[in-house]
């Protein structure tokens, strides 16, 4: 599991520190696989991302994206997400979304990611 330190706290908002970014994978026992995110997903913690997200994809042929305790998202990862998504269309494969709360939900439905996935509700 990759794991960040908590930002520093803004000037701005001094109560407000964003939670820790943390990636994981593992299988669930039916042959796929359940990558887990959680924090804030952006451009600092791509190659963590990137690397969990490939090494899932190269040990299942069903991939679930659990962004449920992801509090932020960024195109960036949206890109990375996308990419994935095109990877295992290519490969024959496939990967859901089980799709993030709030502001997650918000970005990936403007941005028309939604509608191009499967998604979980």
């Amino acid at each position: 599991m990759f794991q960040t330190s908590p930002a520093p706290r803004s000037e701005a908002h001094p109560e407000f520190v964003p939670p820790p970014f943390a990636c994981d994978y593992k299988a669930d026992g039916f042959g796929s696989v359940r990558v887990h995110v959680e924090g804030e997903l952006d451009l600092a913690n791509m190659p963590e991302f990137r690397q969990v997200l490939r090494g899932a994809q190269s040990e299942a042929k069903i991939v679930s994206l659990d962004l449920r305790e992801l509090s932020f998202i960024d195109c960036c990862a949206l890109a990375e997400i996308l990419e994935a998504d095109a990877f295992a269309r290519r490969t024959g494969n496939k990967l859901i979304l089980v799709r993030g709360s709030g502001q997650v939900h918000r970005v990936m439905a403007l941005t028309g990611v939604l509608e191009r996935m499967k998604s979980l509700r």
